[in-house]
């Protein structure tokens, strides 16, 4: 569900490029594989766009920064769906793909767009991360929040046999010896390796990170015993739990799951391990405030759309949390340093 393939080193100056790239023609022509898709007129509108009469009075172009098919990409069509199916707004929403540099390529394009009333973005914890560690980055300070939808959590999980019953049983393997434990997950500097990081710091254990370039090679691997244990985010592994060939053992989040009742937190174990993937909007620097308005608001009743709980979030283990444009921005400015901190600390970035 992560939608993202981390590239670690970037050629200084890429996203410099990228910005002046983005300026050409073709930007929102539609591309394979479905890329595009819009939200069609309803000629209704509910209170909230009745009040913004003026607003929207085009269509709007919502980039995912990620190919389309990924977890990004997922939500923002989830979105568009749920405007559609709840008529909240008379415009179309038409979503645009411009995958590339984990992230970096489609926040370079909406970077440009300052103060575009009219366009809005995907943005995810990796998009906080990668800037990070790329000479030229786009900054997550750059964009505009607009609202956060929902968290994805990480479970830990190991194959149906596997000796690891528990956490404390991985922990106690991984104590044996520096590297004792191989894990799986996706890219170097991802969500992955920072959440190792975060283990290790916190059992005090050096762990074998093994990156691979997707959750479904991440599964693969594990499945064939290539690891010992690996991270995956619920919908990566929904299949293979529900056949009975892996098992959690943990997930990384502040409590426990209701897709997955009996799986502890890691807390719940006695390591402070919480971490978890915001899935949000943002628009381009200094969008309008009363688009931030509007979009703050239509967000945050998609949230409330019985349709899309069970379509996206319950269907995808999901946990729906909305955060406001301001309680958004606090936490992208708390998870910047700390996400800092954690590449640093695995050797990432110095």
């Amino acid at each position: 569900m992560r939608g993202k393939r981390f590239v670690a080193l970037l050629a200084a100056g890429v996203v410099a490029m990228v910005l002046a790239g983005c300026g050409g023609g073709g930007g929102t022509k539609p591309q394979a594989g479905g890329s595009q898709a819009q939200t069609q007129p309803s000629g209704q509108t509910q209170p909230q766009a009745q009040a913004k009469a003026s607003y929207p009075d085009k269509p709007i172009e919502f980039v995912v920064p990620y190919a389309a098919g990924g977890g990004s990409d997922v939500l923002a069509r989830n979105i568009v769906q749920s405007l559609q199916d709840t008529k909240a707004l008379s415009q179309p929403v038409v979503v645009v793909n411009k995958p590339g540099s984990s992230g970096q390529v489609g926040g370079a394009y909406v970077a440009q767009k300052k103060g575009d009333a009219y366009t809005i973005m995907t943005f995810i914890s990796g998009q906080v991360s990668a800037p990070l560690t790329v000479q030229g980055g786009i900054k997550a300070s750059t964009f505009t929040p607009l609202a956060n939808l929902a968290m994805d959590e990480f479970l830990l999980v190991v194959t149906k046999d596997s000796p690891f019953k528990t956490v404390q049983d991985f922990i106690n393997k991984a104590r044996s010896g520096e590297k004792a434990v191989s894990i799986g997950g996706t890219a170097t500097g991802a969500e992955d390796h920072m959440l190792t990081g975060i283990v290790e710091k916190a059992a005090g254990v050096k762990l074998n990170y093994i990156p691979f370039e997707s959750g479904g090679e991440v599964m693969t691997n594990l499945l064939g015993k290539q690891v010992d244990v690996a991270w995956a985010n619920p919908n990566e592994a929904m299949s293979q739990i529900e056949a009975g060939l892996v098992r959690p053992i943990a997930v990384a989040a502040p409590e426990r799951m209701p897709m997955f009742p009996d799986v502890p937190t890691f807390k719940e174990s006695g390591l402070d391990v919480v971490f978890r993937q915001f899935r949000g909007v943002v628009g381009p620097p200094d969008m309008p405030a009363d688009a931030v308005k509007f979009w703050a608001d239509t967000l945050k009743k998609v949230t409330e759309d019985p349709g899309w709980q069970e379509r996206y979030a319950k269907k995808n283990g999901l946990t729906i949390r909305y955060l406001g444009p301001e309680d958004f921005k606090k936490l992208i400015a708390e998870e910047e340093p700390r996400y800092a901190q954690i590449l640093k600390d695995i050797g990432v970035i110095k």
